[in-house]
């Protein structure tokens, strides 16, 4: 989005942003909290979850480098309705609210640009929740497994393998830990991928992509 930003916002953005090193498993902002600023992702992957009423964490999404989050609750003033977690070693940049606000009020295009964000956020979020009411964990694991494959692939990991433990891809599908740890063995002995410790490598993307438009 800031491509739309002429120099003297450029400039301001450079000056106010604060960059910082989240370790696995750090805490970017809590459910609840009150937004700050508009947090972009420099290096590494961060979780976007929240806690069911079981107490059970449900992954929303996971942000890769060049990601924008937080900002669904920077332009509406509300609370964060979910929390935020380094998935893995991350390297984020954060601008603060006063900052956004202004050039949200001031640049037509970049208030443009951050409403197609949020309504893209929003479609999204429409259709993982009919994936998660009509598809079976088989036909969600699949589906997010290539979605993980797209995450995680880089000039440094042209491969795409992905790095995640079996607790937060149980929580990306929304299931528990052993019934995806089964359905991965049984993706395994069809051939479809291969596994090192927590790291997941496909082997047929076509495989995994059949078995999740099978339920559609």
């Amino acid at each position: 989005m800031f491509h739309f930003c002429h120099t003297n916002e450029l400039d301001e953005l450079n000056y106010s942003k604060t960059c910082a090193h989240y370790k696995r498993g750090q805490i970017l902002f809590q459910e609840g909290s009150k937004p700050i600023g508009l947090y972009c992702i420099n290096s590494g992957k961060i979780k976007i979850y929240k806690y069911a009423s079981d107490g059970k964490e449900q992954i929303i999404r996971i942000a890769k480098p060049g990601d924008f989050i937080g900002y669904c609750s920077l332009i509406s003033s509300i609370r964060y309705p979910v929390s935020a977690a380094a998935l893995e070693d991350s390297s984020v940049c954060m601008i603060p609210k006063a900052t956004i606000t202004e050039m949200f009020r001031h640049n037509e295009q970049f208030s443009e640009g951050l409403i197609g964000l949020l309504c893209s956020t929003i479609t999204n979020s429409y259709e993982r929740m009919a994936d998660l009411s009509y598809k079976p964990v088989k036909g969600r694991l699949a589906e997010a497994l290539l979605l993980l494959r797209e995450t995680y692939t880089s000039t440094e990991n042209p491969d795409g393998i992905i790095n995640i433990t079996r607790e937060d891809l149980a929580s990306l599908v929304g299931t528990v830990k052993e019934t995806a740890i089964r359905v991965l063995k049984e993706f395994k002995e069809d051939g479809f991928l291969v596994t090192n410790k927590s790291k997941i490598i496909i082997k047929d993307p076509k495989g995994l992509a059949r078995i999740s438009h099978l339920y559609d």
